[in-house]
């Protein structure tokens, strides 16, 4: 055996303790559990998980939908499409809301087969 091979095996093995991490912030937990009726007001309820497809469009609409996406601060380009359906829904007429629902299940149902 080498003389370092020696050295290293024969000193004692000892761990130095660095300066106490505190935490930045902390919890109650009476907080943990109980809603915060102002920050449900605030956020938007999240849709549940469905199945994804793909679309075809222009590169400049991909790029203005991705420039939305980062300057609104959204997590999906499936949830700004979300937001503008509904905007674009809520200026419809009736006839054409119902006739819009129609058009949906029979998209729906095509899908399903």
């Amino acid at each position: 055996m080498s003389d370092t091979s020696k050295q290293l095996l024969s000193k004692p093995k000892t761990i130095e303790r660095s300066k106490q991490i505190e935490p930045t912030s902390s919890f109650s937990r009476n907080n943990i559990f109980t809603s915060n009726t102002e920050t449900q007001k605030n956020v938007p309820s999240k849709k549940t998980v469905e199945k994804t497809t793909t679309a075809r469009l222009s590169f400049r609409n991909k790029d203005k939908m991705n420039a939305l996406v980062a300057l609104k601060g959204l997590d999906s380009v499936d949830e700004l499409l979300d937001i503008l359906i509904d905007e674009h829904e809520a200026v419809l007429t009736t006839d054409e809301k119902r006739e819009l629902r129609t058009m949906v299940q029979i998209y729906e149902k095509k899908r399903s087969k």
